[in-house]
């Protein structure tokens, strides 16, 4: 079929159905209201075409350019999309469901309030594309480049962000439940009140980000950087800590209640106020840390390094403290076991 031939059928409400119209230009086209089912838009030209209210069943645009196009809201399910270029087009609302967009060009593209559940995003570009209230549930990312896209209150759940590049971009309230984002790099990242419970963050750094009142309760955090991070009322509750740095951190009012900390270095952070409840801090070390007013109570502080550590009023109810280091710390001015509150516990 000609463009021509194209044209005509939409304008009739025909529906275009299992022809190749590889290659074909439809570019700055007005595409509205037509039906295509197991179509080949394979490397077709779409740039800056409006296709809206249209519908797609079984069609293949890989390699298609789709630039600028007018795209909100379509209904593009299951949909092969392999390196095709949509660079600053608009799928604001659209649903994705299932699409294969395996290395295609997303540069800036409006994808607010997109679905993109079980979609497959490996090695696309998505430097700037605005992904706000996107859902993306067990999508793969892996190799993408997110870099300055605008993520909030985007919701990756249960998603493979294996390899993919995150700098620059915009996590506020950003949902990331169960998500894989080992070694990523959020240097001095926006991390403020996200939700990366259950993520897997091993070897992450967060050196110098604000990760404010963010919840990575029962993440894997094993070996991760977090120096000089504003945590303040941040929970990782359950969170597994062990061999990670958060030196000179700022984590007040934070939970670490039964969470991991062997090995952890604190020295030098303020964690004055926090919530250290039943935490295994073996080996860890406090070196200089602010404690005010913490609860230590049932935490297992063996071999943990206290030495100049400011305890004033701190909570030790019941704490493991063998070989516990606490030398020019102000412990004297700690509480110790409650007697009334350890023989009701027992």
């Amino acid at each position: 079929m000609t463009r021509s031939e194209v044209l005509a059928a939409i304008e009739r409400d025909d529906t275009i159905e299992n022809v190749d119209l590889t290659g074909i230009d439809l570019s700055g086209q007005d595409l509205s209201g037509g039906r295509f089912e197991g179509v080949i838009f394979r490397n077709a030209n779409l740039k800056g075409a409006t296709v809206i209210r249209t519908g797609f069943k079984g069609c293949d645009f890989s390699g298609a350019t789709m630039e600028g196009a007018h795209l909100a809201g379509a209904l593009w399910m299951r949909m092969n999309l392999a390196g095709a270029i949509l660079a600053r087009a608009d799928l604001s609302r659209a649903v994705l469901t299932g699409a294969d967009l395996t290395g295609a060009d997303l540069k800036g593209t409006n994808l607010s309030r997109a679905v993109m559940d079980n979609a497959k995003l490996d090695g696309a570009d998505m430097k700037g594309a605005d992904m706000t209230r996107a859902l993306l549930y067990k999508a793969s990312l892996k190799g993408a480049d997110l870099g300055g896209a605008d993520l909030f209150k985007t919701i990756f759940y249960e998603a493979d962000l294996t390899g993919s590049n995150l700098k620059g971009a915009k996590i506020y309230k950003t949902f990331l439940r169960d998500c894989a984002l080992a070694k990523q790099d959020f240097s001095g990242a926006t991390f403020v009140m996200t939700q990366a419970g259950g993520a897997d963050l091993k070897g992450c750094t967060f050196a110098g980000a604000n990760i404010t009142q963010s919840n990575f309760m029962n993440a894997d955090m094993t070996g991760t950087v977090l120096d000089g991070v504003n945590g303040e009322r941040s929970v990782f509750m359950g969170t597994n800590l062990s061999g990670a740095s958060l030196k000179q951190a700022y984590l007040v009012q934070s939970c670490f209640e039964e969470a991991d900390l062997t090995v952890a270095d604190l020295s030098g952070s303020n964690c004055e106020q926090a919530l250290f409840n039943k935490t295994k801090c073996r080996g860890a070390k406090f070196v200089n840390v602010d404690a005010t007013y913490v609860d230590f109570s049932h935490a297992d502080l063996t071999a943990a390094d206290f030495t100049s550590a400011t305890l004033n009023r701190a909570k030790l109810h019941r704490i493991i403290e063998e070989h516990t280091i606490w030398d020019r710390s102000s412990r004297g001015f700690a509480y110790g076991t409650d007697s009334d509150l350890a023989e009701a516990e027992g």
